[in-house]
């Protein structure tokens, strides 16, 4: 290989290693993990921005559901502000149940199974309460 074009691959390949990671618009508040027979079920609590851009929020979940290691199932619950995000008052695979303070402020969540590899997003207009959800396979 010629010496310009093997300098140019080294800053080819250098530049790409200094790119960045995407800055999220989402505050992790707390997280919680619950350990039940052999499973572990984990829950992590963020707020959002006023306005939820969709593909950002898509590769979010994403990226933190292919960093995880060895959980059953692991939930990301996204809250209108940090002053409203709770856990659910039942183990954590059940949600929020009939919890309506909390589900008026839930503005999506994502859930994975990592048996089974179910993995979808729930997002709501307004809130979890008031709003019917739209579901996405991630």
């Amino acid at each position: 290989m010629k010496k310009p074009l093997y300098l140019l691959l080294i800053l080819i390949i250098a530049s790409c290693s200094n790119i960045s990671k995407v800055q999220y618009p989402y505050t992790k508040i707390e997280s919680k993990t619950e350990i039940v027979g052999n499973n572990t079920n984990t829950m992590e609590l963020y707020s959002t921005p006023n306005t939820l851009n969709l593909d950002t929020l898509k590769m979010f979940c994403k990226e933190r559901r292919d960093n995880i290691s060895s959980r059953t199932f692991y939930y990301l619950v996204f809250f209108d502000s940090k002053d409203n995000a709770v856990f659910p008052n039942n183990p954590l695979t059940a949600l929020y149940g009939t919890d309506e303070k909390a589900q008026k402020h839930i503005r999506a969540y994502f859930e994975y199974n990592s048996l089974n590899g179910y993995s979808k997003l729930h997002v709501y207009e307004t809130n979890s309460w008031e709003s019917k959800k739209t579901t996405f396979d991630l």
